[in-house]
């Protein structure tokens, strides 16, 4: 998708438990070298989180939030150089917004206790 300089593949490999809940994966983006598709440099390893977070143990894996929160952060410091631009600055928004709609989903979920659960809430918007 896009523009670049660079030839990337992305390549995802999701779980499910034997019920059909998302459970962990493992995303992969590689970095294409000579003529092969399949011949690359491993740019990215995303180990996603592994069903419910245990109250006990904690967070296992990574949340879609932890992945936009890093390319934020990553666009914010092309702002901070001589890169800063507009588009920039509007993916920056944009990630920041698809955040705050994740932190609704989350708030939503809390408040109809079924945070950390396999149950499904209410959706805000249709």
């Amino acid at each position: 998708m896009g523009i670049r300089n660079s030839e990337s593949l992305v390549k995802s490999d999701f779980s499910v438990d034997s019920d059909g809940h998302p459970t962990g994966g493992e995303t992969r983006a590689y970095v294409l070298v000579g003529d092969s598709p399949d011949e690359g440099t491993l740019a990215l390893q995303i180990l996603w989180q592994d069903g419910v977070v245990d109250p006990e143990l904690g967070q296992n894996g990574a949340f879609v939030e932890d992945v936009l929160e890093a390319a934020r952060q990553r666009l914010q410091f092309f702002n901070s150089t001589e890169f800063r631009c507009r588009e920039n600055s509007i993916a920056i928004t944009k990630i920041e917004e698809a955040l705050q709609w994740l932190d609704w989903r989350t708030r939503a979920r809390l408040i109809e206790d079924v945070e950390n659960t396999y149950e499904t809430h209410t959706p805000a918007v249709d």
